[in-house]
């Protein structure tokens, strides 16, 4: 009996994975054209400045959810568990409320400090106008991502995965063929394809949302602060490693550096499309267990995390480590610059595979002061890095200063594991390819 429950769990996994990354391997031609079509169709400078606008859009659109979109994730995925409908309904309707009131907030406060942030931080009084611009896109964005974190605690994998990451872009790229691009007109086509994207999101929730009780109580509200903030700051610190070396070159460098170090950034982020595909998956699972008790599928889970990212990771991975320089200049004259750039960067990319899942294990585990510790330590270390790094180095000193907070992250996440639940992922993944003998 146990043997068969092992194996359908391990069945329902592969099917879930099969999903999940189905669906992350429409970022390839999606988000992957976009990025193409804009470093293609706007040149290096050009594109420099216009993911200038992109890394500030980034930082105000995820003060705009603070990691409510997590906490739905978990609490819906908890009452779901506990054959408690009302109170997933009553979680999803409290969580879509707050988000609206913290990405109005956070559209105005970007607004209004768009001219102060272009010409005393950046440099470049014309970027004003299209910072105020960008800042359109934050409701969309954030209405968007709450909405794929509910879908995803109520287990409805491949479309959350659809509104998190490949719709928009997607959206974006059909458009762009037919409109002339600039950055201006690359910014309002942004705010059209998340408009788009969120429309569509809450349609699917409100399809799937589980019906209502009519027997049981009205469902209780959890508060999703405490939690949101615990499991945000695991997305601040992604966040920061999206938009802050990209804003610190753009200060103390030239836009040419900026450029192809996005695009290095963005290739390398292919690694991360498992990574992040696999912890989204895993992390309603995680909830899941904990909430029920089972440590022997918190460790399988963990284990069966990492046996895919690697399976799927490992030869992208030598691909673009061979390759860089050819891979770059795909995109266009100028970006072949990158190459050593995007093999520093590719290392980050590496330990990060390496405690794939294991930040959301803290979290979803209930350790979420620890997960904020160790948070703030990787943040730490990814302000210092950048100050010392990229003055001296450039885009590959901004490369290293990411390194050096991948390494921070896995180190804490996986000591963390294993003071508070007793086991180490990785080695857990040792463990099951073992061959195991059958009594």
């Amino acid at each position: 009996m146990r043997i068969a429950a092992l194996l359908r769990g391990r069945q329902d996994f592969l099917r879930a994975a099969f999903v999940t990354l189905g669906s992350r391997l429409l970022d390839l031609p999606s988000r992957y054209g976009f990025h193409l079509i804009v470093a293609f169709r706007l040149g290096v400078l050009d594109a420099g400045l216009f993911y200038i606008v992109f890394s500030v859009l980034t930082l105000a659109a995820g003060a705009g959810r603070l990691g409510i979109d997590r906490a739905l994730t978990r609490e819906v995925a908890r009452a779901i568990a506990q054959h408690a409908p009302n109170s997933a309904r009553a979680i999803i309707g409290n969580g879509v409320r707050t988000v609206f009131v913290l990405c109005i907030v956070a559209t105005l406060l970007m607004i209004l400090i768009a001219d102060p942030v272009a010409r005393h931080l950046i440099g470049n009084p014309a970027l004003a106008r299209p910072l105020m611009i960008g800042a359109l896109s934050i409701v969309p964005l954030c209405l968007s991502v709450v909405a794929g974190g509910a879908l995803l605690g109520l287990m409805r994998v491949g479309y959350s995965q659809m509104i998190y990451s490949w719709l928009w872009p997607a959206i974006f790229c059909i458009c762009a063929l037919i409109v002339p691009l600039t950055v201006t007109s690359a910014l309002w086509l942004l705010l059209a394809s998340t408009t788009i994207n969120a429309v569509i999101g809450f349609v699917l929730l409100g399809m799937m949302l589980p019906k209502k009780d009519v027997g049981a109580s009205a469902g209780e509200r959890v508060p999703l602060f405490g939690l949101g903030w615990s499991l945000f700051t695991t997305e601040i610190v992604q966040l920061l490693l999206a938009s802050a070396p990209t804003l610190t070159l753009g200060i103390v460098t030239s836009e040419r550096e900026v450029g192809y170090f996005a695009l290095a950034w963005r290739v390398a982020l292919i690694l991360n499309l498992v990574v992040s595909a696999v912890a989204a998956m895993v992390s309603p699972r995680f909830a899941r267990a904990h909430a029920q008790g089972n440590r022997e599928d918190l460790i399988a889970t963990s284990a069966q995390a990492l046996a895919i990212v690697f399976a799927l990771g490992a030869l992208p991975l030598i691909v673009l480590v061979i390759g860089a320089r050819p891979i770059l200049e795909l995109f266009g004259a100028g970006y072949g610059d990158g190459a050593m750039t995007l093999r520093i960067l590719l290392l980050g990319q590496f330990i990060a595979m390496l405690s794939a899942g294991a930040p959301e294990l803290l979290g979803m585990a209930g350790h979420g002061s620890m997960l904020r510790r160790i948070n703030l330590v990787a943040a730490v270390c990814l302000g210092i890095s950048l100050a010392v790094f990229t003055p001296l180095f450039g885009a590959n000193g901004a490369a290293w200063a990411t390194v050096t907070t991948a390494i921070a992250i896995a180190v804490g996440a996986n000591l963390a594991i294993r003071h508070y639940l007793d086991f180490v992922p990785l080695a857990a993944f040792r463990s099951s390819l073992r061959p195991r003998r059958v009594h």
